[in-house]
C-alpha cells in the first residue's frame, strides 16, 4: 500500500517544573513524547483509512429480511445471525429500509406478533448510503455524525452492494495499528547556554570535559572556531562552541531518545552541574523517522535557574505524516 503525507499534528507543552538536576528535564521530554503517541496512534489510523475503500471492508453477502416479517420472527432472526442489523428489501431485492435490533426494542415484546418489520424500520427515504469507493475515513465520520452504526452501500442506481459497520472499521483500525511504522532513525542534538557572573567557569568546564572525554578514548580535534569530540567510530559526539576565543556554547549528538540514556552524556551532565551555573539555557532538537518517511520533531527551548531551583520554557512535539 502507498502512503502519502496527508496532515500534520503539533502539541505545544509550556514548562514550569522545580527541578533539582537537570537530567530529569530530559525524563520530562520523554514522558510528553509517550503522552503524544496517543494523537500519533489516532492520527495516523485516521490517515491510512483514507487510503481504505468500503468496498475493502464491507460485507458483500448482505443477509436481508422482507418488510412483512413479524418482529417475533425478526427477533428469531436476529438470534440465529448474530448481526444487530438488517436492510429491509422487496420481492425485487429493491432497497425499502433498514431495521435494527434498537428499533426492535421500541416495540413491547408481548406485540412482537402485531407489528412487522415496516412498522419500525427506518425508511428508504431517511436512509445514509455511500458508494463502495466511498473512504473508511469518510464513512467513520458520518457514522459519528449521524449516530450509527451500519451504512448500506449501494451503486449509482440504488442496488445493494454490501454494508459497513463500525466493527468492519474497528478491525480495519485494529490491522492497521499492528503495522504502525517503527522508527528507523534518531538524531538528538542537544544545545548548551551557560551565563555565570563568573566567566571562567565555562573555560573550566570546557577543559574537564575535554580531559574527561579523553580519558574515555574520545577523540578530541581542536579546529578553527570549535573543539570537536568524536567517537572510535569516527562519529560526532560533542562541540565545544568558541567565538573569539570564548567558549559560547556546548552541543551533544546521540542517537537516543532520552539524552540520558547514553552513558556518556549523562556523565557530561554531571559534569555540568558540578560548576552550578546560575543560569542554563537549553535548546533540544530530536528528529525521528519511520520506515514510512513521516517525521516526528521534538523541540525544546527552556532555561533553568539555578538559585529558585525552577525550569521554564515549552517543548513541541510536531509529526508530518
Amino acid at each position: 500500500m502507498f502512503f502519502k503525507k496527508l496532515s500534520t499534528i503539533e502539541r505545544i507543552y509550556n514548562i514550569g517544573l522545580e527541578l533539582e538536576h537537570l537530567d530529569e528535564i530530559f525524563e520530562k521530554i520523554t514522558k510528553f513524547l509517550i503522552e503524544f503517541e496517543e494523537d500519533i496512534i489516532k492520527t495516523y489510523a485516521s490517515s491510512v483509512l483514507n487510503e481504505i475503500t468500503v468496498e475493502n471492508i464491507m460485507t458483500k453477502d448482505v443477509l436481508t429480511v422482507p418488510e412483512d416479517m413479524n418482529l417475533e420472527k425478526f427477533e428469531k432472526h436476529i438470534r440465529e445471525h448474530k448481526h444487530l442489523g438488517y436492510p429491509v428489501v422487496d420481492e425485487n431485492d429493491n432497497i425499502l429500509g433498514i431495521v435494527t435490533f434498537n428499533d426492535l426494542k421500541k416495540i413491547g415484546k408481548e406485540l412482537f406478533k402485531k407489528f412487522k418489520v415496516k412498522d419500525v424500520m427506518t425508511p428508504e427515504s431517511k436512509l445514509v448510503t455511500v458508494s463502495p469507493k466511498t473512504s473508511a475515513a469518510d464513512v467513520q465520520k458520518i457514522m459519528w455524525k449521524n449516530d450509527i452504526g451500519r451504512i448500506l452501500v449501494v451503486d449509482d442506481k440504488n442496488n445493494l452492494l454490501g454494508i459497513v459497520t463500525k466493527s468492519d472499521l474497528l478491525r480495519a483500525s485494529v490491522i492497521l495499528l499492528n503495522e504502525m511504522p517503527k522508527i528507523t532513525e534518531c538524531k538528538h542534538i542537544t544545545n548548551f547556554y551557560f551565563y555565570d557572573r563568573d566567566a571562567s567557569k565555562i573555560n573550566k568546564l570546557a577543559d574537564d570535559m575535554v580531559v574527561l572525554l579523553g580519558a574515555r578514548g574520545y577523540i578530541v580535534s581542536e579546529k578553527e572556531g570549535y573543539i570537536e569530540i568524536l567517537t572510535r567510530d569516527w562519529e560526532p559526539l560533542a562541540k565545544i562552541m568558541k567565538s573569539k576565543n570564548k567558549i559560547e556554547h556546548i552541543t551533544i549528538t546521540t542517537k537516543t531518545l532520552n539524552l540520558i540514556d547514553e552513558k556518556i552524556a549523562k556523565e557530561v551532565i554531571n559534569l555540568i552541574e558540578k560548576y552550578a551555573f546560575e543560569e542554563i539555557i537549553i535548546t533540544d532538537h530530536i528528529t525521528l523517522i519511520n520506515e514510512r518517511s513521516s517525521i516526528i520533531r521534538v523541540i525544546t527551548d527552556i532555561t533553568s535557574f539555578r538559585d529558585s531551583k525552577k525550569t521554564f520554557g515549552t517543548v513541541t512535539i510536531r509529526i508530518d505524516f
